[in-house]
């Protein structure tokens, strides 16, 4: 009777071990989430974590410039480098733009209608631009790099073996 005691015991334990061990995980990976999702890569503007699943908007403009971002990285070494400036100028611009959020998102609820009515002009333009530039790239080049143009290889194989074989006297 005690050791069925002890089995149950320890089954249970097992149990609550492994829930314990899900839900530890299950929150872990949320936040790892959530922090992902309030990142720009390239883009160094410590946003608030809360904007990684938040229906505010300046989480919705946050993501907007985020993805714009990401068309433009998508498209890293397909572009020419007449592009460089362009593509500079705008990283410039999400930044600023992601700047002027953090502190939008500071202010009262009163007053944050006509400062976020400025940010969203400023991100629609971003992202039009974003896609123009992204675009001309994949324009530019069919939407795939081309490999680079390879010399002709001269041909080195003899072309007559048995002839030589049979001058040296290795004949079979």
């Amino acid at each position: 009777m005690t050791v069925l005691v002890l089995v149950i015991l320890l089954v249970l334990a097992l149990v609550v071990a492994g829930v314990g061990l899900f839900a530890f995980a299950l929150a872990r990976s949320s936040k790892k989430t959530m922090v992902q999702n309030a990142v720009i890569p390239g883009v160094a503007v410590a946003v608030p974590a809360e904007w990684g699943g938040s229906h505010d908007p300046e989480a919705r403009l946050h993501r907007r410039i985020r993805d714009a971002v990401a068309a433009l990285d998508a498209t890293i070494g397909m572009t020419g480098v007449d592009q460089i400036d362009v593509r500079a100028r705008l990283m410039v611009s999400a930044q600023q733009l992601d700047e002027r959020l953090v502190a939008i998102w500071s202010l009262p609820r009163q007053a944050r209608q006509a400062p976020l009515a400025e940010v969203e002009s400023g991100v629609a333009a971003l992202e039009s631009e974003a896609a123009a530039v992204a675009s001309s790239s994949d324009d530019a080049l069919g939407g795939y790099v081309s490999p680079p143009a390879m010399p002709p290889v001269r041909d080195i194989t003899d072309p007559a073996p048995d002839q030589r074989r049979r001058s040296s006297g290795t004949a079979e």
